[in-house]
């Protein structure tokens, strides 16, 4: 009944958020969807099972600021996870590069609070993103790196992911998205090395894994 009634809440609050906020922004691009994920990994990494979140995403000229808010409650111990970045768009040659910052919460103690600089660029068949410094508030703190490419092929795009730190382990991952009007619906199958799961209760230890994510844009 918790979880029902905070996606209740987020979904009534969001549409109400975005005809506001709009009235402001006049030319600039603010898009909000709430969805549900049969499972949330994150760079290959399990998070949780039956997830609900809402996502929020403003564009104003070469900046792009983007929230999630998720619900962990599957997890022992987990509750919201909280992510906010921050992106900076230009071009270097022709390319088109960011440079972004980005910060990650969670609440109750699921897992330590993070915070990272990254950089990506788009060569039109393939892009790049890399966490060049990341902060992982462990007790003391302890640095990680994480490298992804994506490929494009066609109805699917291909993912390969690495990550360094607490954890060594890299990921691979096929996504497929299709949207009818404001409703989206995808499906993700992706493979890790054994090294991607920490060792807490209810954590997944598989390395294979499927999503089911289904959502609605305002």
């Amino acid at each position: 009944m918790r979880l029902i009634t905070k996606f209740i809440f987020l979904s009534i609050l969001i549409p109400i958020y975005s005809n506001s906020t709009e009235l402001d922004v006049n030319q600039n691009s603010l898009k909000m969807n709430v969805g549900y994920m049969s499972e949330y990994w994150a760079r290959g990494s399990f998070q949780a099972a039956s997830v609900f979140y809402t996502d929020i995403n403003y564009i104003s000229g070469p900046i792009v600021l983007s929230g999630r808010l998720a619900d962990l409650s599957d997890r022992s111990g987990g509750d919201l996870f909280l992510a906010l970045n921050g992106n900076y768009n230009f071009t270097l040659s022709s390319i088109p590069v960011y440079v972004g910052v980005g910060a990650y919460r969670y609440k109750n103690g699921l897992d330590y609070h993070y915070n990272e600089i990254s950089v990506g660029a788009d060569f039109n068949l393939f892009s790049v993103d890399t966490v060049v410094l990341g902060d992982y508030n462990t007790n003391p703190s302890t640095d990680y790196w994480h490298f992804q490419i994506t490929v494009p092929l066609g109805l699917v795009d291909y993912k390969y992911g690495s990550y360094s730190g607490v954890w060594q382990y890299t990921f691979h991952e096929i996504s497929y998205k299709k949207n009818f009007n404001n409703i989206y619906i995808g499906f993700n199958l992706g493979v890790n090395n054994d090294n991607a799961m920490g060792d807490a209760k209810n954590s997944n230890q598989d390395t294979e894994y499927g999503i089911l994510s289904i959502g609605y844009t305002f």
